[in-house]
């Protein structure tokens, strides 16, 4: 069964402390993304903008379609796809970026690290600590990956997507209705609304 590091690379997010490409701020506007924007382990922003200096370094932290992200510092194993319609973003060092070497690959590893068996293979490899839980990129990419024959793998992707494409086309459905319900309970009762905007499907 093949590694992780055999489709895909495994590093850290971008460091902002010490010495680091991204320590002191830059004219280059970013969104970051951390643990906390991972919920139902897909990404939900808005997320926080930052401006750090844009050289060699910082400019490898840019995350791609299909990257999948997972939590290195946190109380629990958190995974998310990175979206199409992501923006000019990076992780920060609290999370681990994995590039698939595909789209294919991607989808499928975002898939695997979320079910009930990955989901258990992600906390056998964290390491406890009185508060937090790590995970090195190093046992993240030993993690053994059930990737199927390539003509099967396509057909499972595209599965994933389109049902992925679904999900978010129903959350943003029900978001929608909510904010008719509430806008018609605040024009009954005379309040003001407070208006929301819509997630955008990915």
């Amino acid at each position: 069964m093949p590694r992780l590091s055999d489709v895909a690379t495994v590093r850290q997010g971008l460091s902002r402390s010490g010495r680091s490409a991204a320590a002191r701020p830059g004219d280059w506007e970013v969104e970051l993304i951390s643990g906390n924007s991972i919920r139902e382990d897909r990404l939900v922003g808005p997320f926080e903008i930052i401006r750090i200096p844009l050289n060699e370094l910082t400019e490898k932290h840019l995350l791609k379609a299909h990257d999948v992200l997972v939590t290195g510092k946190s109380t629990s194993a958190k995974v998310a796809c990175v979206p199409r319609s992501i923006g000019r973003a990076v992780a920060n060092s609290t999370l681990l970026v994995v590039r698939p070497s595909d789209r294919d690959v991607g989808l499928f590893v975002w898939w695997y690290l979320t079910s009930a068996e990955g989901r258990a293979q992600l906390e056998m490899r964290m390491v406890a600590s009185a508060t937090l839980s790590s995970l090195p990129p190093s046992a993240l990419a030993s993690l053994e990956v059930p990737l199927p024959p390539r003509s099967r793998l396509r057909r499972l992707a595209e599965l994933i997507d389109v049902s992925e494409r679904a999900y978010g086309a129903a959350r943003e459905a029900a978001e929608l209705r909510r904010i008719t319900v509430r806008t018609a309970l605040s024009k009954q009762t005379g309040t003001s609304p407070v208006m929301e905007e819509p997630h955008a499907p990915d």
